[in-house]
């Protein structure tokens, strides 16, 4: 069974996301591309990133900050109780083998509302995530949407935005295809996200024909993003 086409996530803060990406082993390797990277897209500020690539709260693992996956350090794993809680939420926790593939590996995909805030009260740093409502097009969110991202669904914490300008990392374009990809990437709005469809679906197509690009599994899709009210 395939994952439901909406609910919610906790996504972490673009702005620790961001300090940590650029003090970074891999970022301090290739500082001149980064820059390189920055200048060609002016209005791509990893700060202000709104979307899906963001280490999101998942029932299985604690992701390892951007740019900090080969550097071998030691760290605490945290957020175990509102990891637990999410399980529980999902229905994947303890020894049983989920039944579901969208379920099996990271899953970060929240059912409803009310289960979301439940395990934000239960966070130990309540400020280092965020509530968004996300839905998969052809669904569409509740809440106004603040704009598109491209990438997997429902579990992993991979997004074809953030890959290739917020904070390239698995399958960065290398500098010769920089002019093919920044036309598209020149439609992100102050989100850093696509403001329509037409325009994700455009770039998810340039994306796809570059021989770099990350291979799908399944298929990239087209996420809808809407802020929540915290109240």
């Amino acid at each position: 069974m395939s994952a439901p086409d909406s609910g919610f996530a906790l996504m972490k803060s673009p702005l620790v996301l961001a300090r940590a990406y650029d003090s970074s082993p891999f970022v301090r390797e290739r500082r001149s591309y980064i820059d390189q990277l920055r200048d060609l897209l002016p209005q791509v500020r990893p700060a202000s990133y709104r979307g899906i690539g963001r280490s999101p709260l998942n029932a299985d693992y604690d992701y390892e900050e951007p740019g900090w996956q080969w550097a071998n350090r030691e760290r605490p794993i945290g957020e175990e109780l509102a990891r637990l809680a999410l399980a529980e939420a999902l229905g994947v926790a303890g020894d049983g083998f989920p039944n579901e593939e969208w379920l099996i590996d990271g899953p970060w995909l929240v059912p409803d509302l009310a289960a979301a805030k439940e395990v934000v009260g239960l966070l130990e740093h309540q400020g280092t995530y965020e509530i968004i409502e996300v839905a998969r097009y052809p669904s569409r969110t509740d809440a106004a949407s603040i704009g598109f991202d491209i990438g997997f669904w429902a579990s992993g914490n991979f997004s074809l935005v953030c890959d290739t300008a917020v904070w390239p990392l698995w399958h960065p374009p290398p500098p010769e295809a920089l002019a093919a990809i920044s036309a598209g990437l020149s439609r992100l709005n102050e989100a850093v996200l696509f403001p329509d469809v037409g325009s994700a679906a455009s770039f998810r197509d340039t994306y796809r024909a570059q021989p770099w690009a990350e291979r799908e599994d399944g298929a990239f899709e087209i996420v809808e993003i809407a802020p929540v009210e915290m109240s």
